[in-house]
């Protein structure tokens, strides 16, 4: 019998567990396209700086999106909301698999991005207002494994299946998945409880930025450091020459697979301590100071310390954008604050895309990987500064 509203109140576990796989779900029909650019660069006669802007339409108009999702998740029911993003998702991915058109490809990962948006912040809203209060730290620090598995299930199953000559099932299959996944949301039952809304007010959202002004602030680093390094730990990898170049993906996707300790860690730390922003702070700052390590290492003395900055950062970076809107929202307003720290963190992420590559080319990877450390050394000392607001 499915379950009913009342009934996943009453079973967090069944009812968290039921989000971490649908948002882990969102994933099939996103990081997909990165399996694939190469091939899709030799079926388009492109380069890869051209099917590269599909990946940079897909990044800014994400980054926008969270925040109008955030903000609309505040006020309308979640439920309706992350069901019409996974069957838009499902359409635009089955979609994409018949073009032959990069212009039309750029239109549809552009409505892609906009769909995935409405995944993350209305599943915070559902958690901060279905869970009891006394179990929200604990519960929130589950909701990262969503995206780390889902990217390396996704990575392993396209790149088995994905080849220069059926490279469109990297988007049917996701596309049938993403169809199912709609089809069993509605049947889910699982949603915020009704409210009456006040309606949008800027002054509103004004007046919230500035009450998480230094969480904006320690999202952004992250998402600089964490959405950088996804983007361009594969060429260091390459750069390094210490590995054969058809295993350079698989290193990759380890870098992924090793957050999932990280997340543990995490889960630990705030589980023995009730404390999630002393958690984060002393996990960005070991994080800063693994890329700060970078600068001075070798050879694949170098691999293995890039695998223990990421798998920390990793636990980091799950409780800046899962806990840390659960704690510090206002009271109905946890939607639009995780919307709007993801916004910076995809932003972030954004500028990392060709500041790094600049970098890179200019001074090196030691230079990023001091600017990295850096930067995580300050999210660090901004979180561990404003410790006192979680208890507020």
């Amino acid at each position: 019998m499915t379950p009913t509203r009342a009934s996943l109140a009453k079973r967090p576990n069944l009812m968290v567990g039921t989000l971490c796989v649908t948002y882990g779900l969102f994933y099939l029909g996103r990081v997909n396209i990165s399996v694939v650019l190469p091939l899709l660069a030799v079926a388009l006669n492109a380069s890869l700086a051209e099917v590269g802007i599909l990946g940079t339409v897909f990044f800014w108009v994400y980054g926008c999106g969270n925040f109008i999702f955030g903000e609309v998740g505040s006020h309308i029911s979640p439920k309706r909301i992350i069901g019409i993003s996974l069957l838009i998702t499902a359409i635009v991915n089955l979609a994409f698999g018949f073009q032959s058109s990069l212009m039309w490809m750029l239109a549809l990962w552009g409505v892609n991005g906009l769909a995935q948006a409405g995944g993350w912040s209305p599943m915070v809203r559902i958690l901060a207002e279905r869970l009891d209060p006394s179990r929200i730290k604990r519960m929130s620090t589950i909701m990262p494994f969503s995206y780390v598995i889902g990217t390396v299930v996704t990575w392993t199953l396209i790149g088995a299946l994905a080849a220069a000559e059926n490279w469109r099932i990297a988007f049917w299959l996701p596309g049938i998945a993403l169809l199912l996944a709609a089809i069993l949301w509605r049947t889910a039952g699982i949603d915020a409880p009704r409210r009456q809304s006040s309606g949008i007010r800027p002054a509103t959202i004004l007046a919230e930025a500035r009450g998480v002004a230094f969480a904006l602030f320690v999202s952004a680093l992250a998402g600089f450091v964490r959405n950088g390094s996804i983007i361009w730990l594969p060429t260091f990898i390459l750069d390094s020459q210490l590995i054969a170049d058809n295993l350079v993906g698989a290193l990759a996707a380890l870098t992924q697979l090793v957050a999932i300790p990280g997340l543990l860690l995490a889960r630990q730390g705030v589980m023995r301590s009730n404390r999630v922003l002393a958690t984060a702070a002393f996990l960005l700052g070991a994080a800063g100071l693994a890329f700060l390590l970078l600068t001075l290492t070798i050879d694949l003395l170098s691999i293995a310390v890039v695998c223990l900055a990421m798998m920390i950062l990793g636990g980091a970076f799950g409780l800046v954008t899962s806990s840390m809107p659960l704690i510090l929202a206002p009271p109905g307003r946890a939607s639009s604050v995780a919307g709007t720290l993801n916004m910076m963190a995809t932003f972030a992420g954004g500028l990392a895309g060709f500041s790094i590559g600049a970098l890179v080319e200019h001074s090196g990877w030691g230079a990023v990987f001091g600017l990295w450390g850096v930067a995580l050394l300050l999210a660090s000392l901004l979180t561990w500064r404003h410790r006192h607001v979680e208890n507020e």
